[in-house]
């Protein structure tokens, strides 16, 4: 493929801008205030399914207690009917002593069941004061993920500026060059990532890129507007001068 060597010369300054983006997104990606807000969250879920649990705590425990209030009303209208025949005289004295004994069982009755309403009751007091304290937390972690953000995005805004203005380099350096061009570049770095160029500076290979002598040769012998790629790596050689 034929390449102005000038515009050969820009994938080199691409591929720095590239290399400082990817550097600069690595930086702002590994900030601590991620890891952070990803804990604050998931605590935060935590907090939300639990609340949510009490409220069905809640919802059972006070069916319960409203259970037990109306069989409470049963007994209590049954004692009481039993105890105003008796107060009438309108038992028979043969079933006097039987009766009474059935109000006496029933008055032990509305004592347990009083007893169980009470457990219901602070059972419920418990599920909505452990509710409030969930939902307290809650808003509380909410507050601590807003200002981790808030921080992050203030520590981050310099960081920001300086990839901002390296997009913006890179987008004026790609216009430098063809389309087909620009093309091959991203192709080689689809396949090699940051080292999608290899520098030969005075016919040796810089940076960590090696290139046998036959290679460096061939190289050497192809015409300065021919793309060369690399045979092992299908990387873009740039050839430079001191």
């Amino acid at each position: 493929m034929k390449a102005p060597h000038p515009q050969q010369l820009v994938l080199l300054e691409l591929q720095k801008l590239d290399q400082k983006e990817s550097s600069l997104r690595h930086r702002r990606q590994a900030h601590p205030a991620h890891e952070t807000v990803r804990e604050l969250a998931a605590r935060l879920a935590d907090l939300r399914r639990a609340a949510v649990s009490q409220s069905a705590v809640i919802s059972d425990c006070e069916r319960e207690s409203t259970r037990i209030e109306e069989e409470i009303e049963r007994v209590r209208q049954r004692r009481d009917r039993q105890s105003e025949r008796i107060e009438k005289n309108q038992v028979p004295l043969r079933d006097i002593n039987s009766m009474q004994h059935e109000i006496a069982q029933m008055d032990e009755r509305i004592k347990r069941l009083e007893e169980d309403q009470l457990s219901a009751e602070e059972r419920t007091d418990a599920a909505r004061n452990a509710q409030t304290q969930m939902n307290a937390e809650a808003e509380a972690i909410e507050a601590d993920i807003e200002s981790t953000k808030a921080r992050f995005l203030e520590e981050t805004a310099e960081l920001d500026d300086e990839l901002r203005s390296v997009i913006a380099q890179r987008r004026e350096r790609a216009a430098q060059i063809d389309a087909a061009l620009l093309e091959e570049y991203e192709a080689a770095r689809d396949k090699n990532g940051a080292l999608a160029v290899i520098e030969v500076r005075d016919g040796n290979a810089m940076g960590f890129a090696e290139l046998s002598p036959m290679e460096l040769e061939r190289i050497r012998l192809t015409p300065s507007d021919e793309l060369y790629f690399a045979e092992d790596t299908g990387q873009i050689v740039v050839r430079t001068r001191s």
